[in-house]
């Protein structure tokens, strides 16, 4: 009896010290708070970081953010790390809000494609690619963003409002026109043009898909994921074009919140949601494509995807740290001389 009681004894005993290192660990587990989209975004993202979580004791806690709510997470430092767009982060970065990425804590850098570094603090993870959507029933494949403007087309066209890729428009319009961003009048007037086509503007995917339902419109402005969503998914009679000139890239960024805990860890998120292995997973997931050069995605998948290897270097974009800058006067130029 005595032996059992010992034994017993000395079972409580070690069973309450177990307990209490684990207590300990658990009191002791960093959590790093990522800043997402929501939804399938963030569902992806989490199945990105799982072993990151699992090799480093940290819990990943990720919360969907837009607007109002993120301008206020970042400058409260309230998040780790946050994806967003270039208008944002390079507006956050103006403010001094982010950390510049330590190449030696953030390797994967060096595999970056050029035009998805906007900065030393915000970097793409992947693309999307806007591109001339159309419905073939209707229209033969558009060559170019100058077809946008065809009187013919009147009443036919869509586009949101605005927005980065329309930003990218204008400065493409601008260019080939002789000017640049610090010179848009070409790219405006050209817009304008396009403009008179244009019976709705559209406010959300949803909307954009019933304009195609309902036979409003032939062509718009619409990435390649939500083409193939549309088409493949919806069932619709819809397919993209990259027009001659190029196309632009639906950006999302990442970026490190300074003046956190954890930043190193922080750092090292970053460069697990720019890993190949990432990538794979958005580009399976959402029809992304990875910005990271060493990703080899599958042939079923890349087949999916408009943008390739082969073509990323056609990507057209603003030079988003001058836009920043003049964003609200282009604004309200926008209300003034295009959706009026």
């Amino acid at each position: 009896m005595k032996w059992h009681f010992g034994k017993a004894i000395a079972g409580g005993m070690l069973l309450v010290a177990a307990c209490a290192l684990s207590s300990a660990a658990l009191a002791q587990q960093k959590e790093l708070i990522l800043s997402g989209f929501g939804g399938a975004y963030d569902e992806a993202m989490a199945a990105s970081v799982k072993s990151f979580e699992q090799e480093n004791g940290v819990k990943v806690t990720i919360v969907a953010g837009s607007g109002a709510s993120n301008i206020a997470r970042v400058r409260n430092k309230e998040v780790d790390v946050i994806v967003s767009d270039p208008v944002f982060a390079l507006r956050m970065e103006a403010e001094k809000a982010f950390a510049p990425l330590d190449p030696k804590l953030v390797p994967n850098l060096k595999n970056i494609y050029p035009k998805a570094i906007y900065s030393d603090a915000v970097v793409a993870a992947n693309f999307g690619a806007y591109v001339i959507a159309y419905n073939p029933a209707e229209v033969k494949a558009p060559e170019s963003w100058y077809d946008l403007a065809k009187p013919e087309y009147k009443g036919r066209i869509a586009l949101r409002g605005f927005r980065p890729e329309n930003i990218d428009l204008i400065t493409l319009f601008a260019k080939r026109a002789g000017g640049s961003e610090r010179s848009p009048d070409a790219g405006f007037a050209e817009m304008a043009k396009i403009a008179q086509n244009i019976d709705v503007w559209v406010d959300s995917h949803a909307n954009h898909l019933e304009l195609y339902r309902n036979d409003q419109i032939s062509m718009s402005m619409w990435t390649d994921g939500r083409i193939a969503w549309a088409r493949d998914t919806e069932g619709l009679k819809i397919q993209g074009a990259i027009p001659k000139e190029g196309f632009f890239p639906l950006s999302s960024t990442l970026s490190v919140v300074a003046g956190r805990p954890n930043a190193d860890l922080a750092q090292k998120l970053v460069n697990v949601l720019l890993s190949p292995e990432a990538g794979v997973i958005m580009a399976q997931k959402l029809g992304y494509f990875p910005t990271n050069k060493e990703t080899k995605l599958p042939q079923d998948v890349q087949a999916k995807i408009m943008i390739t290897p082969d073509n990323v270097n056609d990507l057209q974009s603003a030079d988003w740290k001058y836009i920043v800058s003049v964003y609200d006067q282009w604004q309200q130029r926008w209300e003034r001389e295009i959706q009026r």
